[in-house]
């Protein structure tokens, strides 16, 4: 299930380019936010989409049911438990049947951080900077820069690594920023896996009966 290279390798290289193309970044905070205070964490994976509600201590809506706290998150993500728990930079735990250990490391020059380890089986080397989110976890690989107060980018998933990219938005309502980071951390390791958002069954072309993964990119919603 390992990848053949380094996933935190190309994804400190993505985001090298990306700061050298954007220069100097403004905060996390300033980047990421939009208006409403609280609202639904927003995720659209091609013409899939998925809104769930950070209320309090609380993540629910489309499959998820998790409560927070400073030292764990626990509860249920589409119909698989949920317990995780963390003292200092280490999370331990399982995500449904399978073990997940992280490890969480932050930058010293901007408010960025690190992911590395394992989620619910599947390597995590997931890197969210100001300036986008590179990486890969629980099964899937992303590419994403900030723009207009959103991540957008591509993503691939298991069991097709090599497939066509599928597009990406992802958005965050400034409740979530509030959180600390290790919260952020294992919140946006969760719903960026494959268990968050299982890949789009492939379909086949009207025409040519050709199986294609997932929706075509220039589709609307």
């Amino acid at each position: 299930m390992s990848r053949p290279e380094s996933g935190l390798r190309r994804a400190l290289g993505r985001l090298s380019a990306v700061v050298v193309a954007l220069g100097v970044a403004a905060p996390l905070s300033a980047q990421v936010a939009v208006p409403e205070r609280a609202g639904a964490i927003r995720l659209r994976v091609g013409n899939q989409f998925l809104a769930v509600t950070l209320d309090g201590d609380r993540l629910h809506g489309d499959g998820f049911d998790l409560r927070s706290t400073q030292t764990s998150i626990q509860g249920r993500m589409h119909g698989d438990d949920v317990d995780l728990q963390w003292h200092g930079a280490g999370v331990d735990g399982r995500v449904g049947p399978a073990d997940t250990r992280l490890v969480l490391s932050r930058f010293s020059a901007q408010q960025g951080f690190r992911v590395d380890g394992e989620l619910a089986g599947w390597p995590a080397a997931l890197v969210v900077s100001p300036v986008g989110l590179s990486g890969d976890v629980g099964g899937c690989s992303y590419s994403l820069t900030v723009a207009g107060g959103n991540y957008t980018g591509w993503r691939t998933c298991q069991p097709n690594p090599n497939g066509e990219p599928i597009s990406v938005a992802l958005g965050l309502p400034e409740n979530f920023l509030a959180l600390s980071k290790t919260q952020q951390a294992v919140l946006l390791s969760l719903l960026l896996s494959e268990a968050g958002m299982p890949p789009a069954p492939p379909r086949h072309a009207p025409d040519t009966g050709r199986t294609i993964e997932g929706p075509a990119l220039d589709e609307a919603p």
